[in-house]
């Protein structure tokens, strides 16, 4: 009897040592754990893009196709004012704008007819998005000599089917801000797509909207911010310093 009781007890310290060993190592690896870096307050002009996703007619036009049920929301968010002040300052402070718009051909012969995803399937139905149509043009008051514009895509990505990543890439730019339509959609496919090409992304979360709020809302508390940093237009405006002022030393990226 007063042998188990014995083998028991070492047993018992055998187990507690191991616990505080493990512990004793948790303590230490927490200790060598690399400190992160202050995330960048500022930035360069030079060194950003602001990409806008599908801001084409028939979204943003009161004519357009999809405005009708999003006319609530432009309302109640300002997402179309908020896009133009975005844009223009955008263009004022040099950081380069970039638009990647949706467009097909007339008889859709690049798609795959039979695969059963409905993005592509329901603009085959709808005969929607067709490049020469006026729903696929740019929204005019979007539109500057100085922009450019990477037309006819046809990935759900701003990065799918066009020389994006070289653009930025040959024009050194490092950090990207995107906006757009549709938030649930394109706009964060976007936004996933420049993460995982390295780019630091920002997501302007008061100059994008989606059909479905709900989603909408849940993948901006959720989703964007794994991907990117999300903020409003005068936040992200905010990270440059004004015209002839330098930035903060070892703040600027």
């Amino acid at each position: 009897m007063q042998a188990r009781m014995q083998a028991r007890i070492s047993v018992t310290l055998g187990l507690l040592a191991g616990v505080l060993v493990f512990a004793a190592t948790d303590v230490v690896r927490a200790q060598q754990l690399p400190k992160l870096p202050a995330l960048d307050k500022t930035l360069k002009a030079s060194e950003t893009a602001l990409v806008l996703v599908d801001f084409q007619n028939s979204f943003a036009a009161p004519k357009g196709e999809h405005y009708p049920r999003l006319e609530k929301q432009f309302q109640e968010t300002r997402m179309l004012e908020n896009s133009l002040e975005l844009v223009n300052q955008a263009r004022a402070l040099g950081i380069q704008v970039i638009h990647v718009i949706e467009g097909y051909t007339d008889d859709y012969r690049e798609l795959d007819w039979g695969n059963g995803a409905d993005f592509h399937r329901s603009q085959i139905l709808r005969q929607a998005w067709k490049s020469t149509s006026w729903m696929a043009q740019l929204f005019e008051p979007m539109r500057d000599a100085k922009d450019i514009v990477l037309p006819d895509r046809k990935a759900l990505s701003g990065f799918g089917g066009n020389n994006l990543d070289y653009i930025l890439k040959s024009r050194g730019i490092r950090n990207v801000a995107v906006a757009g339509f549709t938030a649930d959609v394109c706009v964060y496919a976007t936004v996933l797509a420049g993460y995982d090409l390295g780019y630091r992304m920002f997501s302007v979360t008061d100059a994008m909207v989606a059909a479905d709020v709900a989603l909408t809302k849940e993948m901006l508390r959720y989703s964007f911010p794994k991907v990117s940093r999300a903020m409003t237009t005068k936040q992200f405006l905010a990270m440059f310093p004004a015209t002839g002022s330098p930035a903060t030393a070892g703040e600027s990226r």
